[in-house]
């Protein structure tokens, strides 16, 4: 759009005035897949998450025996090495955790009003930090599972991967999206 200057000391006339051409609104959120937003994809896959490492905190929480529905699967031996504890902390717990909070900012950036006080921008910077570190972590895991753990199959090791870094995936594509329609709002 073309900006017109206009120096002179008197008001402009009714027929110098013009209307300015109002700006088109900001593009909505894209469908990610099959229609449903990106919000409502992460919302859901953190949820899984949050109900995979809600079981495995309870199990390593009260010395339970995980099912492990692999044939030969170590699952029981991965969840109680040193390997899944942080600081004293069970890596099942920090998960659930991390999963959580990533399930309630999906909600929120979906129009759910469950954290006052932050913007789009938060939640979705926010999100991009969570989904990033929850797959930097899956990926070092994964690194200590096949090295320190060879021979050994552990299915919740491999479908938290998976989430994580799916996770990852759909908050990229928002991020994406979001810095393609920023140039496109910028050059209008």
């Amino acid at each position: 759009r073309a900006a017109r200057f206009r120096c002179c000391a008197q008001p402009p006339s009714p027929e110098q005035q013009e209307t300015p051409a109002p700006l088109p609104s900001p593009p909505e959120l894209p469908s990610s897949l099959w229609g449903v937003s990106t919000s409502a994809w992460t919302a859901g896959v953190a949820g899984l998450g949050l109900l995979e490492t809600g079981y495995l905190s309870y199990l390593k929480l009260t010395g339970s025996e995980a099912f492990c529905p692999v044939a030969g699967g170590g699952c029981g031996d991965v969840l109680d090495s040193d390997y899944s504890v942080v600081f004293g902390i069970p890596l099942p717990l920090v998960g659930m955790v991390t999963y959580g909070v990533v399930t309630a900012l999906s909600l929120q950036e979906n129009g759910e009003e469950l954290l006052p006080g932050l913007d789009d921008l938060d939640i979705r910077l926010t999100l991009l930090l969570l989904a990033t570190s929850l797959a930097t972590a899956s990926a070092y895991f994964l690194f200590i599972l096949n090295t320190k753990f060879v021979g050994t199959s552990c299915l919740y090791c491999l479908s938290s991967a998976f989430i994580s870094f799916t996770l990852f995936f759909i908050r990229l594509k928002v991020c994406a999206f979001l810095k393609h329609n920023s140039a496109f709002l910028f050059f209008i």
